[in-house]
């Protein structure tokens, strides 16, 4: 069995380094192997969502987690103070030294093999069924039996720069069209999409004595749960705010903006806005934050984050020093957008397979999403998926209430996009259960099943499991009473204790700060014990969260439950609704676009009814 991951992003860094550890012969085929791992737009991973999944990933045994912690300059923990659910981490990676960490992974990972080349079209036996290999544009061919393609930006990929328009699929690098225009023939409905970067600065024309600086949190608190603490220098990043001045540049120059300036057919992504989309859409703000972050330790770059654009050089460099602290600014990379092919992720199965083509998984942006951490949890998934299915076992899918990841595939091929996708904390109904602090235990059972974690990793976080049941019992039993070293602590609050309470009634109380939690955790013999683990703070955070928010997971295990029969309802593939009385033609027509496999799939579906899905399951039953 044989492999192919086409694409050396972030999704197919993930697909063909799993596969590999899988021990699935596998190649990574990549037009530049120096740029493996690229940090195209911002060089950050992570924040709020997309941290989680970074979390998940490498719970699971993928590897953005570590590079990141490994490259990371610049690391914070994002809603903070909003409660564990929704708090996610962030960090600023070194980009040059991410992408070289990167190939040196995969060039030690045995079963995979690197491949410079250009793919040129897939090829299989008969029309789209026994798939043979891949085609390269020099001629050559790849024989495998699968194949994952990650193609980010560049099926058919065009970089804008004002009225500039250059057929590229990144600055600098070829765009892929002999593969986009085969997919296209194909049939598969597609769709243009747009993304874009900021300009970089040269860092020492930036009067830094002039911005808000932004420290990292200290000690760093990593992604991975089991891998080893940064240890690169750590160094700050600042705040800059736009002017009227940068307001006037934007407006005045719109025509020559390729956005605005009719140059782009393609859909930009809603959270991430152009700095000329921001004053377009938002007139009642005079000002935008810019995140002014460090590009890497060995270059003199600096990221402007919050301000992409696609106005021509002069007009970039206009709104760029029209900033504070930015008067003699250097431009040393302008931004651009692109635009490039995205395919409807309707057509692709739950376990990112593409329907009615035999062989081939899809993930990243060609699915429609947007960043790195959305492109490497699919490029994780497509992976271990494509060596399931070539082993003949049941593919992996994550549901909406054990992962962020389960959230955005079930959103992708539930509902689909019209927009680049990007994954947030609202899009997940049971984000009780979703911590990111928790991913490790959580996904445990799935990490096992996948079998990438190594044995020492296993026992590692049966031990964490085994220590929190045995602290949370202790909560549970012990009783506060006056004359109990907690009970001093308890009277402090101004606690009467008049018929007394166990522990972990004291901390279901709000009044109980984090520094008498800490005070109180001090005289429980479970907390002391020498194995604990390395971090107390999160550790007392995580308790505390389980303890206070109790009823509300009972509550929302107990409407899961209904949920769950719904989502192990599978349609059969010969079930034919247009033909089934009782259901409207609204329902029919939902059915035939989005082709659910489930009826908890269906239930999700903007349109179909809980009393369809009902009909539905009494004429499945009889069918």
């Amino acid at each position: 069995m044989h492999l192919i991951v086409i694409g050396g992003g972030h999704a197919g860094v993930e697909a063909a380094h799993i596969a590999a550890k899988m021990g699935v012969s596998t190649t990574l085929l990549t037009l530049n192997l120096d740029q493996i791992g690229q940090m195209s737009c911002n060089p950050s991973i992570g924040g709020v969502g997309k941290g989680h999944m970074v979390r998940e990933i490498d719970a699971l045994g993928g590897v953005m987690g570590r590079l990141a912690d490994a490259a990371g300059i610049h690391f914070r923990i994002l809603n903070g103070s909003r409660g564990v659910a929704v708090r996610g981490p962030r960090a600023q990676a070194d980009r040059v030294k991410y992408r070289q960490g990167a190939r040196r992974l995969l060039e030690s990972t045995p079963n995979l093999h690197l491949r410079q080349g250009m793919a040129a079209g897939l090829r299989w036996e008969q029309g789209t069924r026994g798939f043979q290999g891949v085609e390269l544009e020099d001629g050559s061919f790849l024989p495998c039996d699968a194949v994952v393609l990650t193609s980010g930006t560049f099926l058919n990929g065009c970089v804008l720069i004002g009225e500039r328009r250059v057929e590229s699929g990144r600055s600098g690098e070829p765009a892929s069209v002999q593969l986009g225009q085969q997919l296209r023939a194909l049939g598969l409905p597609w769709r243009r999409l747009k993304t874009g970067t900021s300009p970089r600065i040269a860092k020492g024309s930036i009067d830094f004595s002039k911005l808000e600086t932004q420290p990292g949190d200290h000690p760093p608190r990593p992604f991975s749960f089991l891998g080893p603490r940064p240890t690169l220098q750590q160094v700050p990043c600042h705040i800059a705010h736009t002017t009227a001045g940068t307001e006037a540049a934007v407006r005045e120059n719109l025509h020559r903006s390729a956005m605005y300036g009719g140059h782009i057919e393609g859909v930009g992504p809603r959270y991430c806005p152009s700095i000329e989309d921001k004053f377009v859409k938002f007139p009642d703000k005079d000002h935008h934050q810019i995140f002014v972050e460090p590009d890497s330790l060995e270059t003199d770059e600096i990221y402007l984050a919050g301000l992409s654009t696609s106005m021509p050089v002069d007009v970039q460099e206009r709104m760029v020093r029209s900033m504070v602290g930015f008067e003699h600014a250097e431009i040393l990379r302008p931004g651009y957008a692109i635009e490039y092919d995205a395919f409807d992720p309707l057509q692709l199965h739950r376990d990112l397979s593409v329907n009615g083509l035999e062989g081939v998984w899809f993930a990243g942006q060609i699915n429609g999403t947007t960043g790195y951490e959305e492109a490497a949890g699919q490029g994780f998934l497509a992976g271990v998926n494509a060596v399931r299915w070539l082993r003949g076992e049941e593919p992996i899918v994550l549901q909406r209430d054990q992962a962020y990841l389960g959230v955005m595939i079930d959103d992708l091929v539930t509902k689909g996009t019209d927009e680049p996708y990007r994954m947030l904390t609202a899009r997940a109904e049971h984000r009780l259960g979703l911590a990111c602090d928790l991913a490790d235990v959580r996904l445990l059972l799935v990490a096992q099943t996948i079998g990438a974690l190594s044995v020492a990793d296993i026992e590692a976080i049966e031990r964490k499991v085994e220590w929190r049941a045995r602290l949370r019992l202790a909560c549970d039993e012990i009783w506060v009473t006056r004359a109990s070293p907690f009970g001093a602590i308890a009277l402090e609050s101004g606690l009467s204790l008049a018929s007394g309470l166990t522990l972990a009634e004291l901390f279901q109380r709000q009044h109980i700060t984090e520094e008498l939690a800490d005070a109180l955790l001090a005289n429980l013999s479970v907390w002391n014990e020498t194995n604990r683990l390395e971090d107390p703070i999160w550790e007392r955070d995580l308790l505390l969260f389980d303890i206070r928010y109790a009823p509300y997971q009972a509550r929302e295990a107990r409407l899961l439950e209904g949920q769950r029969a719904w989502d192990h309802v599978r349609i059969p593939t010969d079930f034919r609704i247009a033909d089934m009385p009782g259901l409207s033609r609204e329902v029919k027509e939902k059915f035939a676009k989005h082709r659910p496999e489930t009826l908890g799939q269906a239930s999700r579906i903007p349109g179909i009814t809980p009393a369809a899905v009902t009909l539905m399951h009494l004429l499945i039953a009889k069918s």
